[in-house]
């Protein structure tokens, strides 16, 4: 019987010693995209994996195309923070964002929307951001970096507040 007993405190202890008390709950963002890209009002685009991790290869688009994404970000139970949309080379591709009106009511007046950095204000856990990529030169290097930053706190080493993904962009004549 007292092993029964002792055994039976053992497990609640070991089950209470895994719980967090502090009732914190940390997670890595995440960067979706809610479908393919669609490629002028019509095809949509696939991506591959390649052999960088982070980083994904999209199907080639030509000179003129205008390609439509729909970006989903995510913190969970954390809030968003920052996000970072880079495209390079400048001189190959062009970015249209959301209506500024729109924008100006998401994010903090620190943003810098034409570099590319957007600060969130007192945004939720989520967002969802779509934005249009204009292909004006022919490039095998052209490329979209996305980047997410929240407020979760690691303090065991095993997981991050930020996130990022590499989308590589051909484009050909």
């Amino acid at each position: 019987m007292k092993t029964r007993i002792f055994s039976l405190l053992f497990v609640v202890a070991i089950a209470f010693s895994a719980c967090d008390l502090s009732n914190d709950s940390n997670y890595t963002p995440g960067i979706f995209f809610l479908q393919n890209p669609v490629k002028n009002h019509q095809d949509t685009l696939k991506s591959f994996y390649t052999d960088v991790p982070g980083t994904f290869l999209m199907d080639t688009v030509q000179v003129g195309d205008t390609v439509l994404f729909y970006l989903y970000l995510e913190a969970y139970s954390n809030k968003l923070t920052a996000f970072y949309l880079k495209h390079s080379p400048d001189s190959v591709t062009k970015v249209i964002l959301p209506n500024i009106n729109t924008m100006d009511s998401i994010f903090t007046e620190n943003s810098e929307y034409d570099k590319g950095k957007f600060y969130m204000n007192n945004i939720p856990s989520s967002l969802f951001f779509p934005f249009r990529y204009v292909a004006l030169r022919r490039s095998s290097e052209a490329k979209l970096e996305f980047m997410v930053v929240s407020d979760a706190v690691f303090e065991s080493g095993f997981g991050s507040n930020t996130n990022s993904l590499t989308l590589k962009t051909p484009i050909k004549n």
